[in-house]
């Protein structure tokens, strides 16, 4: 294939005119995707073209590839971002090869890819998924004709998301490689670790209800120290994959220099004026400490204490705040088979805990903003596990309706808000609020 004949292609079809874009965020956190995907600066075509979302977990763009680049790169609560390829009716396999045969593969992958093709089907003529995939991987393998006497050695793996539903097939060819929560660091965990995708858009929700720009995060149930891991690369201005490849790098549109050039401007989101991590488990301080090391982060970033969350005092609290910074505590504490104890009496205690921590805050002119997960109670007869119940019982200052009734509430900046969001195969309110 002629080089100088491709590179024009490229500039012309790829790099020089704007693409459908679809990312990929946690249940529940589409719209702090959009606003994270404005913050970002990303530059659309038109009011239309911007970050808007169009189902569960899905928030869909159309801008040029430079600024989905951007938004890999930067975005620390998309799990990925994948690239419009293609579109078409498809009632049977003859109309799917025809069609994709049709596509100029050679615009979006390499011809040494190794290729995984993800399918799925519904209200569609053609339903065999693994059937689907092995006629696309052909019509691809056909694509790039082996040159005799030639081998090239595998390069990244490229990641198609295919979807058939009432007959018409959509190619979207993913821009991240591995999913993005990944940072690309060793990092040990202990027990049902939160991803990182959801802690940073929890961080992003309770910072912009924080009354002040500038916020301390108080990660004190910090198990794996993920909310602290976030706060940190923030702080310091560290994209999330500092230390990954990205499968965009690996494609033939890419353009090194411009790449540099993205890392390079891409900027901390939020103020982040102090981090205090705890938890109290040995184990948990120890994994905490390994995981800063093994990260790009300066080793003072965190200093993870053994500490039971229940012993902190306000005074302490608040002799942890930088001047003109809110306090915002994070929280992920144990759950389902988490636990060999009393959950409810656990969320109990947290609630009641928070509320007078509020309270004495409150007597020093501070608001407290706290973001909490917190299981859906199992509303079956007989059941007795209520964890947000009793969480709302004994802090009622989590509950939206409370502060709407309350008169803390604007349509602007909610005072609290309640996600509903999936993790680990449970079901789970995520609460976040100024009390």
């Amino acid at each position: 294939m002629n080089t100088s004949n491709l590179e024009k292609r490229l500039k012309r079809q790829i790099i020089g005119k704007p693409h459908r874009f679809l990312a990929i965020a946690p249940l529940g956190f589409e719209q702090t995707l959009v606003q994270e995907l404005v913050g970002l600066g990303l530059e659309f075509i038109d009011d239309e073209s911007k970050p808007h979302a169009v189902g569960d977990g899905k928030v869909e763009f159309i801008a040029k590839i430079t600024e989905a680049w951007k938004a890999v790169a930067c975005s620390r609560i998309a799990n990925r971002i994948l690239m419009h390829v293609d579109d078409f009716k498809a009632e049977n396999f003859r109309d799917l090869e025809k069609k994709s045969a049709e596509i100029p593969w050679e615009l979006y992958l390499e011809q040494s890819a190794a290729i995984d093709i993800h399918v799925t089907c519904k209200h569609s003529r053609l339903y065999h998924s693994d059937a689907i995939a092995e006629r696309l991987l052909n019509v691809i393998s056909n694509a790039f004709p082996a040159e005799a006497g030639t081998s090239s050695p595998r390069r990244e793996e490229q990641h198609l998301f295919v979807t058939l539903i009432d007959d018409r097939c959509t190619i979207w060819l993913d821009l991240a490689g591995e999913e993005l929560y990944k940072r690309g660091h060793e990092r040990f965990v202990n027990d049902a670790p939160l991803k990182e995708t959801i802690a940073a858009a929890m961080l992003l929700e309770a910072s912009s209800i924080a009354p002040t720009k500038e916020i301390a995060v108080f990660d004190l149930m910090a198990g794996s120290g993920t909310f602290s891991l976030e706060a940190a690369y923030m702080a310091n201005s560290l994209i999330p994959g500092a230390c990954r490849d990205f499968a965009l790098k690996h494609q033939p549109a890419f353009k090194e220099a411009t790449w540099n050039y993205i890392v390079k401007q891409a900027q901390a989101a939020k103020a982040i004026k102090g981090i205090v991590t705890s938890d109290i488990s040995e184990r948990a301080v120890k994994i905490i400490k390994h995981n800063v090391e093994c990260s790009p982060l300066p080793a003072s970033a965190i200093e993870p204490q053994q500490r039971d969350f229940f012993d902190y005092t306000v005074k302490e609290i608040a002799d942890a705040l930088t001047k003109n910074a809110s306090p915002v505590i994070v929280l992920n504490p144990p759950y389902g088979k988490r636990l060999d104890f009393d959950a409810p009496m656990l969320y109990s205690r947290i609630g009641r805990r928070l509320a007078e921590l509020a309270r004495d805050l409150a007597t020093l002119g501070q608001s407290l903003t706290v973001a909490i997960l917190a299981p859906k109670d199992d509303t079956r007869p007989g059941s007795n596990y209520t964890c947000t119940a009793n969480l709302l019982k004994e802090c009622p200052g989590l509950s939206p309706e409370h502060n709407q009734s309350a008169g803390n509430f604007s349509a602007s900046v909610p005072a609290a808000k309640c996600i509903s969001t999936s993790h680990g195969g449970f079901s789970l309110n995520v609460f976040i609020a100024k009390i």
